[in-house]
């Protein structure tokens, strides 16, 4: 039986289970007519300090998980491995990261299902690019082939490195990379000329070009390469009330995407607060559009997978069905 199969069976029994109880949710029909319904679960999400997260923060302060009876914790880490390391152990039920996060947690054993795209439904969503730092002579990115590129290993980071580079048509064995994790430490020796070029994804993208270096690339222009998605536990889906708190998420998540999109200003604020916008950026940054819910496209995930695949980053097979399931 297939990973998703076994998912259904899973949240299928505990529903049955629960055929006597009265809940505020969808009612599904059970074998015999009977209607099943449970009260939605309560729910932690884990998050980044980023705008990815713009509609969760809203949904919290304007009252709408609360309006929808749902019981959810937002929980900010600063680091990507704290956060892969808490849904792991079960210290959160749901996660805002990437499609190789989610890739690694399902190989090493960690289930998931992508409920939706939070960024990078389209191109224009999610800026990431690849900056020549000041002072250099690097106008595109064939001036960079055989010129160490500042990225994270094994990441979306240098995904989106390796995706630029052959869009651009610089040969794999061209491309240099100077690994240097933390994002923040990449800007700085990129914008001191400690290295010549980096991968940076927004804010600190629009920080750079500001503060003088050169975006010679980004992946606006033609197919998006970085989705932003919002990862959820098997195990808490297949538990009573799982699934119903999982679809009045999106729910509350498309409420708040157009309360965002409608007045995208007047979030400016919480946005600087949550996202920790560097101060040169907190009056002229511009606040995402962001899309309605809907899981990630196979042409989002497949090529992601093949790049993993094609470095031997995963413990075991994954694909895109075992990812992404369609949600009730």
């Amino acid at each position: 039986m297939s990973r998703s199969h076994r998912l259904t069976a899973a949240v299928l029994s505990a529903a049955l289970a629960l055929t006597a109880l009265a809940g505020c949710s969808s009612e599904p029909s059970g074998e015999d007519g009977e209607s099943i319904s449970a009260e939605p679960s309560p729910i932690v999400i884990g998050t980044l300090p980023t705008e990815d997260a713009l509609p969760l923060w809203v949904a919290e302060q304007e009252g709408i998980f609360e309006k929808a009876g749902l019981e959810v914790e937002i929980i900010t880490f600063q680091a990507a491995q704290e956060r892969d390391t808490a849904f792991a152990s079960g210290a959160i039920d749901a996660f805002m990261g990437d499609i190789i996060a989610a890739a690694n947690l399902e190989a090493a054993g960690s289930l998931v299902t992508l409920a939706t795209v939070m960024l990078g439904q389209t191109p224009a969503e999610g800026r990431f690019g690849i900056v020549a730092a000041p002072g250099t002579d690097h106008e595109s990115l064939a001036d960079l082939a055989g010129v160490p590129i500042g990225t994270s290993a094994a990441s979306i980071q240098e995904y989106v490195v390796d995706g630029l580079m052959a869009e651009a048509g610089v040969p794999a064995d061209a491309v240099a990379k100077e690994i240097v994790p933390k994002v923040p430490v990449r800007f700085e020796l990129l914008m001191s000329g400690q290295i010549e070029a980096a991968a940076l994804p927004e804010p600190l993208l629009s920080l750079a070009e500001v503060q003088g270096a050169r975006v010679l690339a980004d992946d606006t222009g033609g197919g998006n390469l970085t989705q932003t998605v919002l990862g959820v536990s098997d195990k808490y889906l297949a538990q009573p009330g799982g699934m119903v708190a999982v679809s009045a998420v999106l729910d509350a998540w498309d409420e708040a995407v157009a309360i965002v999109n409608g007045d995208p200003s007047a979030y400016r604020g919480l946005l600087v607060e949550k996202a920790k916008l560097p101060e040169p950026l907190k009056e002229s940054y511009a606040v995402n559009s962001y899309p309605v819910a809907a899981p990630p496209s196979r042409a989002m995930v497949d090529p992601v997978l093949q790049w993993m695949a094609s470095k031997e980053l995963l413990q075991a097979d994954v694909t895109y069905d075992d990812l992404v399931q369609e949600l009730p």
